[in-house]
């Protein structure tokens, strides 16, 4: 499978240092972030991608997946983004967050299946994928809340990112074997990153001193063996999306698990589906 990184913590590297630190860690690339403060900003992308698709393939790299800061409706409204994300070789793209508070609970499953409809539809006319994650705080945060948004949708142009970490750290926790059997095809790609539950003081609060924290994937709650097995029965090949949260205080260290962490997935993938 093909495992890409989520730079959202290393963009005080510049884009050559990004490439060639991609290439040293034997991953397949970085994700296009469009974002203000990293490489590719939201107001200039048409410039910026391209350039760094080319950097990427300068050190042997692919760049196949993109997260974008957009909205399904935007997205919808102006189909030259996803064309030409499309266009620049890009096969998947992470739409923006639905957010829980922007209408009443009950009318979110309505208002994004209604969105979902729409970017299925814009993503084929581009022949791209589209790809809503699960998220903490945003609809939908887990398996039961997504499968009726992309239900009888074609799964060539939209799917999930499933993401045990966001479950374990923010909500939406439901076991993985059930999330896989329920949404099947339509999981297009997995978050790799973990998290954990840790009492880290005595506290007459609601909370009672629990607090969650993200954590290497070889350290946290997710059983990611079982996990790749599901995966694997139900036809999954990727791909993997690299999320290290982790010591975001301390890089060196990140860095250090975080090639530990790689090479915890790979053995994984490797007695699993090679």
């Amino acid at each position: 499978m093909n495992y890409y990184l989520f730079p959202k913590f290393f963009n005080h590297l510049k884009m050559e240092e990004l490439m060639e630190l991609c290439a040293n860690l034997g991953i397949n690339g970085p994700t296009a972030l469009i974002r203000d403060g990293y490489w590719i900003s939201p107001s200039n992308y048409k410039a910026e991608l391209p350039g760094y698709i080319k950097a990427a393939e300068m050190y042997g790299l692919k760049v196949k997946y993109a997260e974008v800061p957009y909205g399904m409706q935007y997205l919808a409204e102006n189909p030259d983004i996803l064309k030409f994300l499309s266009d620049n070789g890009i096969c998947f793209v992470r739409v923006g967050y639905v957010d829980k508070n922007v209408v009443e609970a009950r009318s979110l499953y309505g208002l994004t299946r209604n969105l979902a409809e729409k970017i299925a539809e814009t993503a084929e006319k581009s022949n791209i994928k589209a790809i809503i994650q699960l998220h903490g705080g945003c609809y939908p945060h887990n398996a039961t809340s997504a499968y009726p948004i992309v239900k009888e949708l074609n799964p060539n142009y939209i799917g999930i990112k499933i993401d045990p970490g966001n479950n374990y750290n923010q909500e939406g926790y439901e076991d993985f074997s059930y999330q896989v059997d329920l949404l099947r095809e339509y999981i297009g790609v997995l978050g790799a990153k973990d998290a954990c539950s840790m009492r880290v003081a005595i506290s007459d609060e609601g909370d009672k001193g629990w607090e969650r924290f993200f954590v290497p994937a070889f350290e946290g709650q997710s059983n990611y063996e079982k996990l790749f097995v599901d995966l694997k029965r139900v036809g999954f090949n990727g791909p993997i999306i690299l999320m290290p949260f982790y010591d975001t205080d301390n890089f060196n260290l990140l860095l250090t698990k975080f090639k530990k962490e790689i090479n915890y997935f790979k053995k994984i993938e490797k007695h699993t589906f090679l």
